[in-house]
């Protein structure tokens, strides 16, 4: 229901058919309704999933950063990525930046000196990947090494096929390749 319906049903019975109180009340309603619409757009900004270009570009002035993906969703993981490298470095907020990437699942380990970033829910080397080695190699202390780990296929994981079925792809695609 609009504000100009609510403002109205509100009123007295006897001057809800008045034209003059309608169409006085008629247009603060409106004006309502424009800046409720204004108020909701507004707060898409303040969330990352829902920020538009415009809020990505005042992000990215704000932090004096510019986006390397073109992608908005890419943006938006990446600007949600360099928000959260600006507290203190520790597995919680590698993990915290490898979460904020959306092309799958991510831990993040310390292993002998080493920070081991392993894919465990995609097969083979994730699309838009260097985006979030950036975003960690940025926030990870100087002298610490990173080791990507991927996932990949052995024949005993493919699926029951044909010889034919299978035929199509090369060694590679069926080593990394999502869905075969």
């Amino acid at each position: 229901m609009s504000h100009k319906d609510g403002i109205i049903k509100n009123l007295h019975k006897v001057f809800r058919t008045d034209p003059y109180i309608n169409n006085l009340l008629g247009v603060g309603g409106g004006k309502l309704d424009e800046l409720s619409v204004e108020a909701d757009n507004i707060e898409k900004e303040y969330w990352f999933d829902t920020m538009t270009a415009i809020g990505i570009a005042i992000m990215e002035n704000q932090m004096d950063y510019k986006c390397m993906s073109k992608d908005i969703e890419a943006k938006r993981e990446e600007i949600e990525g360099r928000w959260k490298i600006s507290g203190k470095c520790d597995l919680q907020l590698l993990q915290a930046i490898a979460n904020s990437w959306r092309n799958g699942q991510v831990v993040v380990m310390f292993t002998n000196a080493v920070i081991e970033i392993t894919f465990i829910s995609i097969t083979g080397i994730p699309l838009d990947v260097e985006t979030l080695k950036a975003s960690i190699e940025e926030a990870k202390p100087a002298h610490l090494p990173i080791k990507f780990n991927f996932r990949y296929r052995v024949w005993g994981q493919l699926p029951p096929k044909t010889w034919g079925y299978y035929k199509k792809y090369t060694w590679e695609e069926i080593l990394k390749k999502e869905g075969i």
